[in-house]
């Protein structure tokens, strides 16, 4: 009998004791999905709505549309980006290789195809911080560059 419940309390040592592999997050999948933020200030009449979708293979789409306050129908697009990213510690550093933003200030948004192909000769890189539950991306300032304080993108699927 003693030996029967050694054996019994020594499993459930085992059980109780051993870590669940899938309790653990992998950096690499819990990073993938859609983090979205909606800047509401900048404009009386329109939201604008941006979005960074990470996705399998380190590809990234960025991308800022404009909706009518409070509103969920997009209007238009301010910039569509796409690149690659990598995950350094709990820092998401982002190249974006293509990019299609306005370029006329006078103008909001206009339909994705209507979107200029920007061609650049430099970098353009963005850095942000992950939080530890993979829900939140706050941007890094850049040295000697003026930010606003950083509102973070909220991780929405």
């Amino acid at each position: 009998m003693k030996r029967t419940l050694v054996l019994i309390m020594s499993l459930l040592v085992i059980l109780v004791g051993c870590k669940n592999e899938d309790d653990e997050l992998n950096p690499g999948q819990a990073i993938l999905g859609i983090y979205q933020k909606t800047d509401r200030e900048i404009s009386d009449e329109l939201d604008f709505v941006r979005i960074i979708e990470l996705k399998q293979g380190q590809k990234v789409v960025a991308q800022s549309t404009a909706r009518n306050k409070g509103e969920s129908e997009d209007l238009g697009y301010q910039y569509y980006y796409e690149g690659t990213y990598k995950l350094e510690d709990k820092v998401l550093v982002i190249d974006f290789t293509e990019t299609f933003h306005l370029t006329d200030p006078d103008i909001s948004y206009l339909p994705k195809v209507d979107l200029p192909e920007v061609s650049r000769e430099y970098f353009f890189e963005d850095r942000y911080t992950v939080s530890e539950d993979y829900q939140e991306l706050t941007f890094i300032c850049p040295p000697n560059a003026l930010c606003m304080p950083p509102t973070p993108f909220e991780k929405i699927n």
